[in-house]
């Protein structure tokens, strides 16, 4: 079975976006391998904090069900973020799952809104450059990984805040 990809979704109706497969491959054979790359350009405002880096890549297969059409298979890419403590630049990759079913009698499946969703949900809450980053210097913003300015340093903040108030001995 030959994988829709980005040379077979050139030939299927793309009106609305890159994302959108004919679901007539999924009517004849039963199911439809995807394997395409799309333009970062497409998810710009998908992510609060980072930057998507180069194409964001959809694999997977529309199967049909029943009376349904549904893609399972996953979105992956590589973002770019600053680091929360330092602020240097931190490119990584990430790999999401996506699902998206349709009623089989439709003639296109989109998945543009829930591989939009699933860049949305790659972005992590905070980003490090490396486990022991030592952040910036609060007097002098100076890059504590990159170098010693001599100021003492703060102590960290406590991993797990007291929720509830000490109760006092006595």
């Amino acid at each position: 079975m030959i994988p829709i990809s980005a040379t077979h979704a050139a030939n299927h109706d793309m009106s609305d976006t890159p994302l959108r497969f004919s679901l007539a491959l999924v009517e004849k054979t039963g199911q439809a391998p995807v394997d395409v790359a799309v333009p970062a350009e497409l998810f710009s405002g998908a992510l609060a904090e980072g930057k998507l880096a180069g194409q964001v890549r959809v694999e997977g297969v529309i199967s049909r069900v029943d009376d349904d059409a549904v893609f399972e298979g996953e979105a992956s890419g590589r973002a770019a973020y600053e680091c929360s403590l330092c602020l240097a630049r931190v490119e990584r990759d990430w790999r999401e799952p996506v699902t998206a079913t349709v009623p089989a009698d439709r003639p296109a499946i989109d998945l543009f809104d829930d591989v939009r969703q699933a860049v949305a949900l790659s972005e992590p809450m905070k980003v490090f450059c490396r486990t022991d980053c030592r952040g910036l210097c609060s007097v002098c913003r100076a890059d504590r990984n990159k170098t010693d300015c001599g100021h003492a340093v703060d102590a960290p903040p406590s991993s797990r805040p007291r929720l509830t108030p000490r109760r006092h001995k006595g």
